[in-house]
C-alpha cells in the first residue's frame, strides 16, 4: 500500500492511499465509456499494464463495484457502483449546486444573474445575484416570468413537455401567433438558448440557457440580464459564452451526460431570437 501526500486547502499535507485512487480511476474509465469495456481498452485508457489493471478489477468486482460479462468478457459497473450513483443523484440539489456558479457568472460577465425553476405560476425566480451596477427592474426572488416574452420563459417553453406548459401558453397566446411561437421555440432548441431584447422589460436585454439533470430533463434556467446600453447581447458575445459554459457545468454536476451536452448546439449564427408577434 502506497501513501501519497496532498494538500487540504490549508497548506497542510494529507496522506491518501494510492491504490484507492487508482481503483477510482478504473471506475471513472468504466463510467465514461458508458458501456462494458475490454480489459485491454481499460488498460490503454489508463496507460497502465493490463495485468496491473486486472488486479484492480478483480478487487473491485469482489466489492460489487465492477462486474464481468462471463469469463474473459467485458467489464462494466457493478450493482454497488450503481447504488452509490443513485444515492448521489438523490442528494443533488440544483439550488445548492448552482449557488456558487451563479455568483461566479455574475462576476465573469458583470451582469445580473439569476436562476429560475418551473413553479405553479410558471418560470419562477429562486436565486438572484445583482451585479455592481444594479438593474432597475421590479422582479426579484419569487417573481414569476412570462413564457413568451422573457428569455427564461422561452427556455422552459422550448424544453418542458408541452402538457406542462399548455395552460400558461394558452393564457399568453392571445398576444401572439401560434405558428410564430412554434418557430421561435424551435430556434431556441436549435441554438440551445434564448435571447430577448427589451421584450418583457423595456430596455433590458437577457440571455437564458437550460439546466438539465441526469434524466436529460430541464430542471432550471440560468439567465443573465442587463440594460441594453451595457449588455449588447448576441450569441457570440463573451457574456453569452460564459452563460452557456456555466449552464453546461451545472448540468454536468447534476448528472447530465457530458456526451449529450456536447451534442447540443454550442454555437450558431448571430441571429436575434425574435419575440413572437401577433
Amino acid at each position: 500500500m502506497t501513501l501519497e501526500a496532498g494538500e487540504n486547502g490549508t497548506g497542510k499535507a494529507q496522506f491518501g492511499v494510492q491504490s484507492v485512487e487508482i481503483g477510482l480511476r478504473v471506475l471513472a474509465v468504466l463510467a465514461q465509456a458508458q458501456q462494458p469495456s475490454m480489459l485491454r481498452d481499460i488498460a490503454k485508457e489508463m496507460a497502465m499494464p493490463a495485468a496491473k489493471v486486472h488486479r484492480y478489477l478483480v478487487s473491485l468486482a469482489r466489492a460489487g463495484m465492477v462486474e464481468q460479462e462471463g469469463s474473459g468478457g467485458r467489464y462494466g459497473l457493478g450493482p454497488l457502483a450503481l447504488s452509490i450513483g443513485l444515492a448521489a443523484l438523490h442528494q443533488l440539489d440544483v439550488m445548492k449546486i448552482s449557488a456558487a456558479a451563479i455568483a461566479d457568472l455574475r462576476d465573469r460577465t458583470n451582469q445580473t444573474a439569476m436562476l429560475a425553476i418551473w413553479g405553479a405560476g410558471g418560470p419562477t425566480i429562486v436565486r438572484w445575484e445583482e451585479c455592481r451596477r444594479p438593474v432597475a427592474i421590479n422582479v426579484r426572488v419569487g417573481s414569476a416570468l412570462t413564457l413568451l416574452d422573457s428569455a427564461t420563459g422561452l427556455v422552459f417553453a422550448a424544453y418542458l413537455p408541452r402538457h406542462m406548459t399548455e395552460d400558461k401558453l394558452a393564457e399568453e397566446m392571445h398576444d401572439h401567433n401560434r405558428s410564430d411561437v412554434e418557430k421561435t421555440l424551435a430556434e431556441v432548441r436549435a441554438r440551445g438558448m434564448a435571447i430577448v431584447r427589451g421584450n418583457q422589460l423595456a430596455s433590458i436585454n437577457a440571455a437564458s440557457a437550460p439546466v438539465f439533470d441526469h434524466t436529460s430533463h430541464i430542471v432550471a434556467a440560468l439567465t443573465i440580464l442587463g440594460p441594453e446600453r451595457r449588455f449588447k447581447v448576441n450569441l457570440q458575445s463573451a457574456e453569452v459564452e460564459a452563460l452557456r459554459a456555466t449552464a453546461a457545468e451545472v448540468s454536468e454536476r447534476l448528472g447530465f451526460p457530458r456526451m449529450a451536452a456536447e451534442k447540443r448546439p454550442l454555437r450558431a449564427a448571430a441571429k436575434r431570437v425574435s419575440a413572437p408577434q401577433s
